[in-house]
């Protein structure tokens, strides 16, 4: 009886074991397609499939804050997935360097690629993407980090500033 027990604890704890392996290998996997995907540019319907219905989406080096958008919005506006004016050194938008996941989120750091964008040239740009995942491992939440060259921070205070500016004039 001993001997049956003890038998069960063991193949218990292999199968729990075997099983939270599985578990991370799986978003493991979701998160290197999910960038491969995302740095080719080229299944729009499949990087659609990643998200939810509506996701939280935070710049957090713009301090944009939460929003809730609809992943659409999200690749045709921010991300601008179909713009052919946005041409990448090697037809390649990213570079992830490092990638770690668990059951809930996706944390990936690389470089976005250089590009040029109606024939004006940018620098590569590190980043860092947090990917939040819902039960179903669907993108729930995204926040990004940029690392953006000076000179759009400058802008991006400039226009901030003119809109804040705005709004005590009115």
């Amino acid at each position: 009886m001993k001997y049956n027990i003890s038998l069960f604890v063991i193949f218990s704890i292999l199968f729990i074991g075997c099983n939270s392996f599985n578990k991370k290998k799986d978003k493991q996997e979701l998160a290197e397609h999910f960038f491969e995907n995302y740095a080719s540019r080229k299944d729009y319907k499949k990087m659609l499939s990643y998200y939810n219905d509506s996701i939280i989406y935070e710049n957090a080096t713009q301090s944009s804050g939460e929003a809730v958008v609809d992943p659409r919005y999200l690749l045709n506006d921010i991300i601008r997935w179909d713009d052919k004016t946005m041409e990448y050194k090697n037809n390649k938008m990213l570079e992830v360097k490092e990638l770690f996941s668990n059951d809930s989120v996706i944390i990936a750091n690389g470089e976005f690629s250089e590009y040029s964008y109606n024939g004006q040239k940018f620098a590569p740009m590190k980043f860092t993407t947090y990917l939040y995942l819902d039960k179903n491992s669907k993108i729930k939440k995204q926040v990004d980090w940029f690392n953006y060259p000076i000179e759009d921070i400058i802008e991006l205070y400039q226009l901030q500033q003119n809109q804040q500016k705005l709004k005590l004039d009115k």
